[in-house]
């Protein structure tokens, strides 16, 4: 009779003791979540400039390497349901600011980030869309989008 007791409360004990690490884990996951986004959500009140946006991408492309995010034929990241980060640039093409086109953070990074800095540094952007992993809550995807 003892014995069977003492296996209920162990196996009791074990359960809880699985519980209150999952809820932990949890914790610790969010509060990550919530400090990684905080890089890049410091960008999205004001305007910012094309130094700015260089600091973004080098922080997506410093998190997706960090994370091993692996990368298609092309060089572009593979999107993940975890920790993947995607930034596109959404530049004016045209002098009558009319038309658009939408560069991948790869791109911009795989064709000069200085020649960026030159010449889009006094640039204003906005960052005109934000999406998040349903899983850890962290950044997904960042739109920036050049400002007329």
């Amino acid at each position: 009779m003892k014995r069977n007791v003492l296996i209920i409360a162990a196996m009791f004990i074990i359960v809880i003791s699985i519980s209150i690490f999952g809820i932990y884990i949890n914790k610790q996951i969010r509060i990550e979540s919530k400090i990684q986004n905080k890089e890049f959500e410091i960008y999205t009140k004001d305007e910012i400039y094309g130094a700015d946006v260089i600091t973004i991408i080098n922080n997506a492309i410093n998190q997706n390497e960090k994370n091993n995010i692996l990368k298609n034929e092309d060089g572009y990241y593979i999107e993940n349901d975890n920790n993947s980060i995607i930034i596109e640039i959404v530049m004016i093409t045209n002098e009558e600011k009319k038309q658009t086109k939408s560069y991948r953070m790869e791109k911009i990074a795989k064709v000069g980030i200085q020649q960026f800095i030159s010449n889009f540094n006094t640039a204003k952007f906005k960052i005109s869309r934000i999406e998040y992993h349903d899983v850890s809550g962290k950044l997904k995807y960042i739109e920036i989008t050049q400002q007329y």
